[in-house]
């Protein structure tokens, strides 16, 4: 029996090294391509809803950074010449703008309607992190209407359907302040949400996060609760509902066996 050679064993082995990083680099390849595919379909579908919207009334350009990789979003309103346009392309923003800032994992979720952007976005403070958030690029200045006209877009751009309907309950929440929660809608001097507290929580029970600038009314649901206001504890039940002016100290606190739910408004100057 011939025994192959060296020279024949290197040429083999070269060549199954070679077919091999073929394998693994057409694959990633195509990896990257319908991981591309994918977030342009994504927004690409976003974007089709949102040119229906009666709220599209006004232009918009903005980015999306998904994973580190920018898209940039152009959406021109209505006229009475022309119809609503939005152009979506990868790569920055040609001016300064804001963009929104995710990963794929959560845009799937916006997409498939598991989570909406305002929940995926709520943080108590400006260093926590959210799985959706909003930065501004260099040289973009903002007006003092920014924040609320910029959440009041977001939630109809990122809502889809007619009516624009937002899934709340325990398992839309995440984690803010102490308690669970998701939001229904921002916008200039309002926003609302939905709280849940599991057996033992206490919100707000962060000195940073007791006290607001403007009022808040909230409506409990399910369950019973402890009110700390200006440090005087009261006992809430559902089917009741308690307002807390502008600078009051307020916690709410769960120590009963059973959750507890509510709803939650906050409204008026500075909210």
């Amino acid at each position: 029996m011939k025994t192959p050679s060296v020279k024949s064993n290197i040429k083999k082995q070269t060549l199954i090294f070679n077919l091999a990083f073929a394998i693994f680099f057409f694959g990633m390849t195509s990896f990257a391509i319908a991981q591309e595919d994918t977030i342009r379909n994504i927004l690409e579908r976003f974007a089709a809803d949102y040119k229906n919207d009666p709220m599209f009334t006004s232009n918009h350009s903005f980015g999306v950074e998904v994973d580190k990789e920018m898209w940039q979003v152009e959406a021109f309103a209505a006229t009475d010449k022309n119809v609503s346009e939005i152009r979506i392309a990868k790569g920055s923003p040609v001016k300064p703008t804001f963009y929104y800032v995710t990963n794929i994992r959560t845009l799937r979720q916006l997409d498939k309607g598991e989570i909406n952007s305002l929940t995926a976005g709520v943080k108590a403070f400006s260093t926590d992190y959210a799985p959706f958030d909003i930065e501004v690029m260099d040289g973009f200045e903002p007006n003092q209407q920014f924040v609320g006209e910029v959440l009041g877009f977001t939630f109809h751009f990122w809502t889809k359907g007619m009516p624009e309907m937002v899934p709340f309950g325990p398992h839309f929440t995440r984690g803010t302040h102490g308690a669970q929660a998701s939001i229904f809608y921002y916008d200039t001097g309002l926003r609302t949400g939905y709280g849940y507290l599991h057996p033992g929580q206490h919100a707000n029970e962060h000195p940073l996060s007791k006290t607001n600038p403007f009022s808040s009314m909230i409506i409990l649901i399910k369950g019973k609760v402890t009110a700390r206001l200006n440090d005087i504890d009261y006992e809430i039940e559902a089917g009741n509902a308690f307002f807390i002016p502008p600078g009051m100290t307020h916690e709410v606190l769960n120590p009963n066996d059973e959750p507890a739910e509510f709803i939650l408004l906050m409204f008026g100057e500075g909210a």
